[in-house]
């Protein structure tokens, strides 16, 4: 990146209005638990094909795509320098849904849990859970209603207990 770059009033100005944008939904989305949930169930999986570290194994694609992301850039043309700013603007923006619904969903109580934003669906594992219907519906509205994506490309992975 260009040196002074963070400094452009603009870049500021949006950083500040997305931060502040989601410090107020994260405030409202705690008075809003009275509300109905829409009745279409989320995905509901039982346990996740193979044992891994989910936020972990997320922060390295993560930092490895950035990275990748931040070499093309210094080579890049103006038409193509601003693709890869959206893209790397795009991993931030998704880093911070993933970061306020696992914020959300400890303070419901369900700890160690992880988010996972993809381009075409959100995948949301609950370590420990053992989810009725109406509390996935919960999660998943809640999932929904922070990330943009419908009910229907939300999954909710039901992880075993401490060992797993």
């Amino acid at each position: 990146m260009k040196e002074g770059s963070l400094s452009r009033p603009g870049v500021l100005l949006a950083t500040v209005v997305i931060l502040a944008a989601f410090t107020v939904g994260f405030l409202l989305t705690g008075r809003g638990e009275n509300r109905f949930p829409d009745e279409r169930p989320a995905l509901v999986v039982a346990t996740p094909p193979a044992e891994v570290d989910l936020s972990l194994e997320r922060e390295r694609e993560r930092s490895r795509l950035k990275e990748e992301l931040e070499k093309m850039l210094v080579t890049a043309g103006d038409d193509l320098s601003v693709k890869i700013k959206n893209q790397l603007w795009e991993l931030t923006l998704r880093a911070a849904m993933e970061k306020e619904v696992e914020t959300l969903l400890a303070a419901r109580g369900y700890r160690g849990n992880t988010v996972v934003i993809q381009p075409r669906a959100v995948t949301v594992v609950l370590k420990g859970a053992d989810l009725a219907s109406a509390q996935a519906a919960v999660i998943g509205q809640m999932a929904a209603e922070i990330t943009g994506f419908p009910l229907e490309q939300i999954r909710i992975i039901e992880r075993a207990g401490p060992g797993f």
